[in-house]
């Protein structure tokens, strides 16, 4: 193998398929990159038997060939070469040489035979998702993904396909997100249509960390293929397993009707839950919120070994007055993923589920495709 390609474009790559290479000692394969020239490009491959990441950039081929080299070393050394235009790269043996400008390196490499295969998608896409949409479903739905594997479907994002949209649902138990986003189908979308999918929250962390990297007017394909499933963003392909298992039928829970509706500034009732929570304890602490007429709404905590804590805020309210009791974790993770200046609060009583939404800033309309719903604490 020899070639020429930019620092620029190499660096990226480098950066990109590092964050997946396993940490693990059982495979030592997994602490590498597989780097080799196809079809005119260089492609860098690294998995950790989860996921796996191929990525493709330009280079100047004089000689084809493949290699696996260690992740951690060719990360920091990339990383922290000053700015140039060019290197160059020739394999000699299980040696790679690497040059640019007057920095040189010569590192041992493993046999690229022993790297494992990363299964790449064999039909076409079924459907795509705009690049800017996909980073803020994802980052609304891992609000609610279970931290411990006691149930293993809770640590992913359930997909339910229908016609022209998909729910992305997700749950710890103690609280749930929903959002609903128009797709656009291929023809093999019918293929798992009425179907549904459970993509691991780890798998979704990385895939963000690659779209905001990438054109927000761009879009991602989409395919599911024997209990994996495949994004294709730009010239970077990646692939997961999907988690085993049956999601609940989460939607019996949400309410149809109300009792009480309320619209708030979103920021200030954030600043009086994060300020309630220092009166609270540290894992398991609770809020009280009294809604005891049409304009004003309580947050109150208490704790016996710190003191007590008491926020007036003004709110719109139509319906009864409503007093029940939460985790503020739960409601500040909830809050922070919203946006808009103010955020609409539906409750029916202080033991059924409390549903929180997004208002459009321009028109002052609820934003009817994202919902965040919290369990309140029963007295």
């Amino acid at each position: 193998m020899k070639l020429v390609c930019t620092q620029e474009n190499f660096k990226k790559a480098i950066s990109i398929v590092d964050k997946i290479t396993a940490k693990q000692i059982t495979l030592p394969i997994l602490k590498n990159i597989l780097i080799e020239t196809k079809d005119g490009r260089l492609f860098f491959s690294a998995t950790n038997l989860e996921i796996g990441i191929i990525i493709k950039i330009g280079a100047k081929i004089e000689r084809e060939g493949k290699i696996a080299i260690p992740s951690k070393l060719i990360s920091e050394f990339i990383s922290n070469l000053p700015q140039e235009e060019n290197i160059e790269i020739e394999l000699n043996g299980q040696i790679l040489n690497i040059n640019c400008g007057k920095y040189k390196a010569k590192i041992n490499c493993l046999d690229s035979e022993d790297f494992p295969i990363i299964p790449e998608r064999k039909g076409v896409y079924q459907f795509s998702i705009k690049n800017d949409i996909f980073k803020d479903i994802i980052n609304k739905s891992l609000s609610s993904v279970s931290l411990n594997d006691i149930r293993v479907e809770f640590t992913g994002v359930n997909l339910s396909f229908f016609d022209e949209k998909i729910y992305f649902a997700s749950t710890d138990s103690f609280r749930l997100s929903e959002y609903e986003v128009g797709i656009k189908e291929n023809e093999a979308y019918k293929q798992i249509k009425e179907s549904t999918a459970i993509i691991p929250a780890e798998t979704l962390r990385e895939l963000s960390k690659i779209l905001h990297n990438s054109n927000d007017n761009e879009e991602t394909v989409v395919t599911i293929e024997n209990n994996q499933i495949f994004f294709d963003i730009g010239d970077i392909k990646m692939v997961s397993r999907l988690i085993n298992g049956k999601y609940p039928p989460y939607k019996q829970i949400i309410p149809n009707s109300f009792k009480t509706e309320i619209l708030i500034n979103k920021g200030e009732l954030l600043q009086s839950i994060k300020i309630a929570s220092v009166f609270t304890k540290k894992t398991d602490g609770e809020i009280n919120i009294i809604i005891e007429n049409d304009k004003n709404l309580v947050v109150k905590s208490s704790l016996q070994e710190s003191g007590e804590n008491q926020t007036d805020l003004l709110i719109e309210k139509t319906g009864e007055n409503q007093d029940f009791v939460l985790n503020p974790r739960y409601l500040i993770d909830g809050l922070n993923v919203m946006d808009g200046t103010n955020i609409k609060i539906m409750i029916n009583d202080s033991f059924s589920p409390i549903i929180l939404k997004m208002v459009n800033d321009k028109g002052g309309k609820t934003v009817d495709n994202f919902i965040y719903i919290i369990m309140p604490i029963r007295k």
